[in-house]
Order: structure tokens, then sequence, then C-alpha cells
């Protein structure tokens, strides 16, 4: 699992691996690199980044990349893959209930160099299904690219979560220049 903090990190990675060229748009993917607000599909970036820093770094997952002893799951996040990696960060972050204290992220947690199709065979015993389990929350991160429910693995979560009465919620993105809008707000009522 990552720590909010680790994904403030893995954001400030992938915007300085594109800025280098490590991360760069494909015919699937045609992302705009200077876009910071949606960003390259998480497909992308796993194979660009996750794959390689992690079988650089020689660990199974960016997670235990980050906390190599591991930490406990307090927060499951399900998303689709194809949304923007910056738009994930940031709604993941901005929604993050408060007293949680790590997220499953799969992307992150998973070990992607491995073939986890072996571990599937039982959904119900999947390290999916497992980190769900201990969560205390899930959290669904709806994308501007393509319905989460697209995704059968997505299906499924939200069915393991609602019958194993986790607490649900919908991720939502930051409002930008909020701060801004409410001292002007004050100012002018004020």
């Amino acid at each position: 699992c990552v720590s909010k903090e680790d994904l403030r990190h893995f954001r400030r990675a992938v915007r300085a691996a594109i800025s280098q060229g490590a991360v760069t748009p494909t015919l699937r993917d045609p992302f705009d690199p200077a876009d910071d607000t949606i960003g390259p599909s998480v497909y992308t970036v796993t194979e660009q980044l996750i794959k390689p820093v992690t079988a650089q770094a020689a660990a199974a997952s960016w997670a235990l990349m980050r906390n190599p002893e591991g930490v406990p799951c307090d927060l499951f996040v399900t998303h689709n893959w194809s949304e923007g990696v910056f738009e994930f960060v940031d709604k993941v972050l901005h929604c993050w209930p408060r007293g949680a204290g790590c997220a499953y992220c799969c992307m992150l947690s998973n070990p992607q160099n491995l073939d986890l199709g072996s571990l599937l065979g039982d959904p119900k015993a999947s390290p999916f299904a497992a980190a769900l389990k201990s969560a205390r929350y899930v959290l669904v991160v709806p994308n501007s690219r393509r319905s989460i429910y697209a995704r059968i693995w997505c299906i499924y979560e939200a069915y393991l979560g609602y019958t194993w009465n986790k607490l649900i919620l919908t991720a939502s993105a930051p409002v930008r220049g909020l701060r801004r809008r409410m001292l002007l707000l004050l100012v002018i009522f004020c």
C-alpha cells in the first residue's frame, strides 16, 4: 500500500519522466505532455515508468519500493486504468478519507513485472480481494475518459465492497482556485 506522500512522490516522478522523455505519447494514448491536469493513462505510465523503475530497483512493486516492510491498508482504490494518472492522483488525494493511513492502488501495489494471472484463478482469494477485505474504505475513482464499470474487476470490487459492508466513497476532482475565489468573496462581501 502507499501513503499520501507516496502518491505525491509518484505524481512528481511521472511529471519528471514526461519532462525527460521517458514517458511519451503513444497511438493508444496520445496525451499532451504539457497537460498537468489529466496526464498519460495508467496503462502508459505502468508500461513506461512503473515496470522499468521497479525492475531496475529489484522491487516487487512501486509500493514495496517506497515501503519495503509494507504498510497496512485502510483504503482500497478502484479505478479504470484508462484515466489520466494526474487526474487519478489528484482525485485520490483530494478525497482521501480522514483517518485512513495507506491505500491499495493496484498499479502501485501489485508487482507489475510478474504474471498476475495465476493469482486471479479464485477472484475472492486474489490480492485485490485480500486488500479490499482489510480496508475500511473503498474509494471509487471515476474519470473523464471511460466508465469505471467498463472493467469487470471494478464491478467485482464494488460488489465485494458492498457485500463486506465497506464505506464506499466516490472521488471527485479538487476545485482549482477555490481558495482564491473564497478570499475574493470575503473581500467583496465583508
